[in-house]
């Protein structure tokens, strides 16, 4: 098998994981938010109160863009805007009802993947592939 076989072998068996992957995903189409809405609002799950200064430097975007999109999860429920209560100039983030339902989906989704990689690898393993999803994702970082 040549190198560039191997390397057909390695999408193949990547898009199946994927496919299988998102069939699990398919509970976060339900919520009726866009992929960007989604990744914003993974970001503010994950930096628990952020304020929009902090979102837009994470997200590499505007703080006008990330303040629009805060809006729509705002009139989703899907986040509130809370006053600092040292500094009232501030407003962090706190997830709303629909925010705790997906965060804790999200969490059942992490939890599952998790136990997929746990089960199916040794450390050693978990190392080497790790490793070459970052040098993956340097070549595609060197890309854009």
């Amino acid at each position: 098998m040549t190198s560039d076989d191997k390397v057909v072998e390695l999408y193949k068996r990547f898009e199946r994981l994927w496919m299988n992957l998102a069939e699990e995903e398919d509970r976060f189409k339900e919520y009726g938010i866009s992929p960007t809405l989604e990744s914003l609002l993974m970001v503010i799950i994950r930096l628990e109160h952020p304020t929009t200064t902090q979102l837009a430097e994470e997200m590499d975007i505007s703080k006008s863009a990330v303040s629009q999109m805060i809006t729509k999860l705002e009139d989703g429920d899907f986040v509130q805007k809370v006053v600092d209560p040292e500094d009232k100039r501030v407003q962090h983030l706190e997830l709303g009802p629909k925010g705790k339902y997906y965060a804790q989906d999200l969490k059942r989704y992490e939890d599952y993947v998790h136990s997929l990689f746990a089960k199916s690898l040794n450390e050693t393993e978990v190392d080497q592939v790790s490793q070459s999803f970052e040098k993956i994702l340097q070549v595609m970082k060197q890309k854009n």
